[in-house]
């Protein structure tokens, strides 16, 4: 039935609910906060294409200022706040970085975006305990993410769990075998918990396929160290610091075993 009441009466409410969900109503006083958290239409796309153009042109700061209103408008909105968290990132602000992606982890329906770079951050920032949960969170989300397992298993290994974290290498492993440095650590632990034959099968078989990759050469010395055939463990070692002069762990180790650090 065509009732021209309805017709006409229909796009107006469409359109007093657009106006009440995005913008001012202007029955009511807002306190001159509460004012600026509402922003029209158009608004919203002048800021997003501001924003937008600052970062094309590579003016990251510039474009904060933008997001940053859209963000104080919108507070709960996911993509404001994993652009600002880039940003703020990208323009060396890893403590506020951190703060962005906490905010987008609790508010955004794929959270696992923020990871591992949250704990990253964290670690950078010399938050060691912070950076842990953050990892122990990330895999928790997604428990066969491989990135996950990884930054988890370090993190479990650099707090003296090792057992728990050579269970989750081996999980990691299992589901993605060519995973390097998975393979890599997985062998680090087996070195570390004696498991020392274990440990160069499989190192050999990562160097045979990444020869020149510095970890692996560094697991490769401490398995050698262990074996006794300290000549083939300065061998690797010595590779190792050429690549990496600057790599603390190769240096110490490649001392250790009397190799040349200069």
């Amino acid at each position: 039935m065509d009732v021209p009441f309805i017709r006409f009466a229909y796009p107006l409410l469409i359109l007093w609910i657009f106006w009440k969900m995005f913008a001012v109503d202007p029955w009511v006083e807002l306190t001159e906060e509460e004012a600026k958290r509402y922003l029209s239409v158009d608004t919203i796309q002048e800021l997003i294409h501001e924003a937008r153009v600052h970062t094309e042109k590579g003016r990251l700061k510039e474009a904060l200022v933008p997001l940053r209103r859209l963000h104080q408008a919108n507070p709960d909105n996911a993509i404001y706040l994993r652009q600002i968290a880039k940003l703020e990132e990208d323009t060396g602000n890893p403590k506020e970085a951190v703060r962005m992606w906490k905010l987008f982890m609790q508010h955004s329906p794929t959270p696992i975006e923020a990871c591992p770079q949250v704990g990253m951050l964290q670690e950078q920032l010399g938050d060691r305990k912070g950076a842990f949960e953050s990892y122990e969170q990330c895999w928790t989300i997604e428990p066969d993410n491989s990135d996950s397992i990884l930054f988890y298993a370090h993190a479990m290994e650099l707090t003296g769990q090792s057992q728990k974290a050579l269970e989750l290498y081996e999980k990691g492993v299992k589901r993605v075998p060519e995973y390097t440095d998975l393979q890599i650590g997985l062998a680090r632990m087996q070195a570390k918990l004696g498991q020392t034959k274990a440990a160069q099968a499989r190192i050999e078989q990562v160097l045979q396929k990444r020869p020149q990759n510095v970890d692996a050469l560094l697991v490769a010395g401490m398995v050698y160290s262990d074996l006794g055939e300290l000549e083939t463990a300065r061998k690797h070692l010595q590779f190792a610091h050429e690549r990496s002069p600057d790599y603390g762990d190769v240096t110490r180790l490649l001392a250790k075993v009397g190799g040349d650090v200069r």
